[in-house]
């Protein structure tokens, strides 16, 4: 039997007896000045603060429908408030000078940055009458609670940084710029908050130079690269100072009686620095036919070491994890764009298409050591992206042939029946332990893919957007279970419920997609391995038709212009494995998935190490 529920009427014929009011104030302010010093001299102040305050109000009265099960027959209240403020001042100077056919322009900067976040919530039962609400918690039964979990919290951040920068040009043929500029953070150890990262860019407009009057047929082609430092620093606030959590410890009597005890959850981070990414591109823009076609071509190589990670730590350390500057990675890709006027008339039919192609292939190359090649814990593997997913791999469902034959009794751990999952046994030992465990993919796909279809007609619009993402694998999160099959696969201990509907085992249906259901009545062994699909989609993203309503028109009822449009979002699903056998709606939405642990494996997310 489920437990007793109230009826959801409860919200018409108990007005009074519930809040839910939020109070909300938010500004944002910009403020600058200007000063010609001298010719080709000039200073600029920005200036921005951002502000927001917030003021919830919540209150469910006794046998409500917002009450939970475990406090229908009393009142609960809650107030919180938050505050957020940030400021950014800006001291800017820049240099522009024309000395023939050379052009020199200079900037320098100064900014500084600061960040202001403030919360308070505090919980309350046993409220008098349903007319208090939250306007008294002194007269509640109960004592107030400020939660530990969420909604009381407090972080400042700063940021200082400095940046000079010098473009130069000759003839607008040859471009040059050189950048270098110094951060420093708060979030940082004091030792190691600042860091410099230098860049220089170079262009050639080869479509100036004199030989390219005699090729008309070309009308732009630019060759343009870069070589540059980038820096991050993104950590939370405080997290170099490590973290402790507050307990009780194991003697005393009751609540009250019991000593307050705190645990160490994470280790300070004394050396805490700068993550780094050093990254070459080379490009290349170029038009054709009267820039009819037209396009760009990128290419990217990236090494980025000290990278911002979290360690997870064995429980036998007695903190969880530590956060630490380790490890490289390295990351490359290419990026295409091309635009083509099928139909150019200015004034009847036009059609042009956009196609874009870009990938992207990251790897670990290096983690504590030059020697140390994975660390399972934490599912980072060398020559992997450093997401991945580390289980293991179902090659089947165990069927009664396999009991009849004898190959089922070859597996001597753990001990299965037909029905069940069947995995691969790696080293072949007759026992499934994590030893068999291995990359069955990740997240990063092989290609992206759009292409926009553009036409216009005198006054009509229409757009037609369609995206790819081919080659990767997804987590399907509702169908991972884990090794008592809680709260994973729609048919473990969920059998009272309505279900998804799957393929599922029988004896009359030996399929080999999904185990039998069980009720939670036995152990669902490698739940975690339902999950894994290829995530490759194609779909129409968006549908545009729109008209433009003429001048002459809006000038007889005093408008400047005015455009009428209709808008489809998502309309069409061309290819998705997973929308094909009716495992999700939308397959972009899946994504990349989040970062879940199994009993058997584990799947990681991008970290803060990502490479953009």
């Amino acid at each position: 039997m489920d437990a007793a529920r109230i009826s959801p009427l409860t919200i018409i014929t108990k007005k009074d007896s519930y809040l839910n009011t939020t109070r909300s104030i938010r500004t944002f302010n910009s403020l600058y000045a200007e000063v010609n010093i001298l010719p080709g001299l000039r200073y600029r102040f920005n200036a921005g603060l951002n502000f927001s305050q917030s003021n919830f109000n919540g209150y469910n009265g006794p046998l409500t429908y917002f009450n939970s099960a475990t406090v229908q027959s009393s009142s609960n209240a809650e107030i919180s408030n938050t505050e957020y403020w940030d400021v950014n001042l800006q001291h800017l100077l820049y240099f522009d000078k024309t000395f023939g056919k050379h052009k020199l322009g200079a900037t320098a900067l100064y900014e500084y940055t600061k960040n202001h976040s403030l919360g308070s919530r505090f919980t309350i039962t046993g409220v008098p009458a349903d007319y208090i609400k939250t306007g008294n918690f002194s007269l509640a039964s109960g004592t107030p609670v400020a939660a530990s979990d969420f909604g009381n919290s407090f972080s400042e951040t700063g940021l200082l940084s400095y940046m000079g920068r010098v473009n130069y040009s000759y003839n607008d043929r040859y471009l040059l710029t050189l950048t270098l500029r110094r951060d420093g953070s708060s979030t940082l150890s004091p030792a190691n908050r600042y860091f410099n990262y230098p860049a220089i860019g170079a262009g050639w407009n080869i479509i100036e130079e004199p030989f390219m009057k005699n090729v008309p047929a070309i009308s732009n082609l630019k060759l343009r690269g870069s070589w540059g430092l980038s820096g991050n620093r993104n950590v939370g606030a405080y997290s170099t100072l490590g973290a402790l959590s507050a307990g009780y410890y194991n003697f005393g009597t009751g609540t009250a009686g019991q000593q307050l005890a705190y645990t160490v959850t994470s280790l300070p981070a004394t050396n805490l620095g700068w993550q780094s990414t050093e990254q070459i591109d080379l490009g290349l823009d170029f038009g054709v036919l009267n820039n009819r076609i037209t396009g760009s071509i990128d290419y990217y190589h990236q090494k980025t070491k000290d990278i911002l990670l979290s360690v997870p730590l064995p429980a036998s350390n007695g903190a969880s994890s530590t956060l630490k500057n380790l490890g490289k990675t390295e990351g490359k890709g290419l990026e295409t764009t091309l635009t083509v006027d099928i139909f150019r008339n200015p004034k009847g039919f036009n059609w042009s298409v956009d196609a874009v192609y870009y990938f992207n292939r990251e790897k670990i190359t290096q983690l504590t050591t030059p020697t140390e090649l994975s660390n399972v814990g934490a599912g980072w593997f060398v020559g992997q992206p450093l997401s991945v997913i580390y289980d293991y791999k179902k090659i089947g469902i165990w069927q009664t042939s396999d009991k009849e034959n004898g190959t089922l009794a070859k597996q001597t751990s753990p001990v299965q029946q037909p029905g069940q999952i069947r995995v691969e046994d790696v080293n072949g030992d007759g026992k499934i332990d994590p030893s068999d465990r291995q990359i069955l993919g990740n997240f990063q796909p092989k290609f992206e893919a759009g292409l926009t279809n553009r036409f216009n007609y005198k006054n009509f619009d229409l757009s037609i957007v369609t995206f790819a993402r081919m080659g990767m694998k997804v987590v399907v999160p509702y169908l991972t279970g884990n090794a008592g099959g809680g709260g994973g696969f729609a048919f473990f201990n969920q059998s009272r419920t309505n279900q998804v509907k799957v393929d599922y085992w029988t004896e009359t249906n030996p399929t080999n997609a999904f185990p039998a259901p069980d009720a939670g009545q036995a152990v669902a062994f490698f739940g975690s391995t339902l999950g894994y699909y290829d995530g490759s989609f194609i779909k129409v993203r968006s549908i545009n038709l729109g008209y433009t309503v003429s001048g002459q028109f809006l000038k007889k009822v005093g408008m400047n212009s005015a455009r009428l449009y209709l808008n489809v979002t998502n309309p069409l699903i061309l290819y998705s494995p997973l929308v094909r056998d009716k495992l999700a709606v939308d397959p972009e939405g899946n994504g990349y998935a989040s970062s879940t642990v199994s009993a058997q494996g584990r799947i990681r997310q991008r970290s803060s190490g990502k490479l953009p």
